[in-house]
């Protein structure tokens, strides 16, 4: 007799999650709100194309943005970030949470490596409050550091920023270098919103239906150079998680200092990394640990429900 398989799927964002159940069998009626066709406008989807085109075409781009996040009707985080990007491979990405009047992290791509540092101190997480790795934090938490290689167009600053004191942006950076998302497959929809002028631009404003509209980008594209001046991104899951830009300044094409793109630690600095996935894994043979979760649907969902049944566990992110 076959066993029912349960698949558990759990959402992650940087902003927030989302836990999903798929049983065997799903009505289509029964499709969590949100999932609904979204028609595409081939005119608004020519504009989106347009935006990354202008992107990736510009020689420089100089970006001071605010930006908000919010869910359930609550602000959980703030602040504004300064970004250089120029050909062929040189960024910097700086960020301000709150009201700071300095940054709390740095990314620093000097065309090969990026580099992240901190300059008024690295964030304490949890692994690092006992023991020897707290010894190790109280040491170096001034001159700790991370870096990896960067190859042209295969590097993503919005996954970096989470390092540096925020959330992913709601456009990639990166798409300035020719970094492709993993979230444009799933774009099944442009639409136009009419237009608003934002900062005295006039835009037009379009929305961007991502998986059955599960997530949406809503952009206000300046007409005179088609590049955002403001974004909104709305994550559906069992409460919206959203998360707001406004570009405050955009330089295009401006001359930048080389040097804003050089960074190389001292020699009593400490190459940070996290520890490795295995540390905490339960050992074989020990009872996993029960857990509830919240469903899709805004209900609870508890692992001992399903007792004596095969359990996939599947881990992703997406975003």
């Amino acid at each position: 007799m076959m066993k029912c398989i349960v698949v558990v799927l759990l959402l992650f964002s940087v902003a927030g999650m989302g836990w999903f159940v798929d049983p065997p069998s799903v009505n289509a009626a029964e499709e969590p709100a949100g999932t609904e066709e979204f028609q595409d406008d081939p005119a608004a989807h020519a504009l989106y194309d347009k935006m990354v085109e202008a992107m990736r075409s510009a020689e420089s781009l100089y970006i001071e943005s605010e930006y908000q996040d919010e869910a359930k009707g609550e602000v959980y985080s703030s602040g504004m970030y300064k970004i250089w990007l120029k050909k062929p491979n040189y960024f910097r990405m700086e960020v301000f949470p709150g009201g700071d009047t300095s940054p709390k992290g740095i990314l620093v791509g000097d065309g090969e490596n990026l580099w992240i540092y901190w300059p008024n101190g690295k964030p304490r997480y949890g692994w690092e409050s006992k023991g020897e790795r707290a010894e190790l934090y109280e040491k170096h938490k001034n001159t700790f550091y991370m870096t990896k290689y960067c190859a042209n167009g295969m590097h993503s600053i919005s996954h970096e920023a989470c390092w540096l004191g925020m959330g992913m942006t709601v456009l990639d950076p990166s798409t300035f270098h020719g970094y492709t998302d993993s979230l444009q497959d799933y774009i099944d929809g442009v639409q136009s919103m009419g237009t608003e002028t934002v900062g005295g631009e006039e835009c037009e404003i379009i929305e961007v239906s991502i998986m059955k509209h599960q997530r949406s980008w809503i952009l206000w594209i300046a007409k005179k150079d088609t590049l955002p001046r403001k974004l909104k991104q709305i994550v559906r899951v069992s409460y919206d998680i959203i998360m707001h830009e406004q570009w405050t300044t955009l330089k295009i094409n401006s001359e930048m200092d080389n040097q804003l793109f050089v960074w190389k630690p001292g020699e009593d600095w400490l190459e940070w990394k996290k520890p490795p996935i295995e540390e905490g894994l339960l050992k074989k043979g020990t009872m996993f640990p029960d857990f509830d979760l919240a469903s899709i649907d805004g209900g609870r969902i508890r692992l001992s429900d399903y007792k004596g049944k095969i359990i996939w566990f599947y881990i992703f992110r997406a975003g």
